[in-house]
């Protein structure tokens, strides 16, 4: 009787310790948990956001309106693949009208963030004030382009700073364009601008045209060198423009890119790449900041694979344990 008691029927022990087993492995997988969303969160957010972005780019680029003399229900057949006509259309005449106000040096004062009002926008066309959309496959990233470098449009994407070159190309003309050097509401802006190279390309793509330029120069200025953004003989130009270096902003970052054809536009990267740059950014050697958060980035999943692993590595081994009895 005895024997058989203490045979099949555990003690009180037994219980406490497996309930005791599981809890430490209850309390690492939460952790495990939330420390993954802390670290994979804003990169996840990054890749969503800019879905949502490039999906904002080609509704306004289909949805772009029509003059009065076009027939809307032509303009509805548009499969969004073909440009809207530059001859007689107001809105682009408008805008070549103020590229060449900036090449006789009549056009707004530099970097005004007020030039274009909304009253004004409405009646070029772009009630929205978008005017186009920039694809840099190098980072990539593709934004809405805004007219004025207002706050506002600042918090929605890449816009042409007042006073220089609209984004319709021409000889000599030098559009800026800025953004945050950053990660904005989930999207990442300019924030890896340092990984442009000298070869790379850009492409602008608006309602009339597609324009790809090729990067010929970077600089780093002074917040008050106007002089850099000045229209230049004889050239083509995009120049981008944001803060540097990361983080501390007391320099502005310059990327000046001359048009080319369009054949020689690169292409983006895929969707895998995508998500591999959002979360183990590439290297930077201009920000100090940036590689800081590149080490804590990569570091930080490395932990989280290694914690896996032991945990994964526990469960089986109690599985084996269990098994054997």
């Amino acid at each position: 009787m005895a024997r058989h008691l203490a045979q099949g029927t555990p003690g009180p022990e037994g219980p406490r310790r497996r309930r005791g087993g599981v809890a430490p492995l209850v309390a690492a997988l939460v952790l495990l948990a939330i420390g993954a969303c802390l670290l994979l969160a804003p990169s996840v957010s990054a890749v969503i956001e800019q879905g949502r972005v490039e999906q904002v780019v080609e509704e306004s680029r289909t949805s772009a309106t029509v003059s009065d003399e076009e027939d809307p229900s032509a303009a509805a057949e548009d499969d969004g693949d073909a440009f809207r006509p530059k001859e007689g259309d107001p809105t682009y005449e408008s805008l070549v009208e103020y590229s060449e106000r900036v090449r006789e040096g009549t056009g707004d004062e530099v970097n005004d963030p007020f030039a274009f009002s909304g009253d004004e926008l409405a009646a070029m066309g772009l009630p929205d004030g978008i005017v186009g959309s920039i694809d840099i496959p190098a980072m990539g990233v593709t934004l809405p382009i805004y007219l004025g470098a207002t706050e506002a449009n600042m918090e929605l994407g890449a816009a042409v700073v007042a006073g220089t070159s609209m984004p319709v190309g021409g000889e000599p003309s030098n559009c800026v364009i800025a953004a945050h050097r950053g990660v904005w509401h989930g999207v990442q802006m300019f924030r890896d601008i340092e990984l442009l190279e000298v070869g790379d390309t850009i492409t602008i793509t608006t309602a009339w045209d597609e324009l790809t330029y090729r990067v010929c120069e970077i600089r780093v200025i002074e917040p008050d060198d106007v002089d850099a953004l000045a229209v230049q003989e004889g050239r083509d130009l995009v120049t981008l423009f944001t803060c540097h270096p990361y983080a501390v902003s007391s320099h502005r970052y310059l990327v000046y890119c001359e048009r080319v054809e369009n054949d020689e536009a690169q292409e983006g990267p895929g969707a895998v790449e995508r998500v591999v740059a959002a979360f183990i950014p590439a290297e930077s050697t201009g920000s100090p900041a940036l590689e800081v958060e590149r080490w804590l980035r990569i570091g930080g999943l490395a932990l989280l694979v290694v914690v896996l692993v032991l945990l994964v590595a526990t469960i089986v081994r109690r599985v084996r344990g269990r098994a054997g009895r």
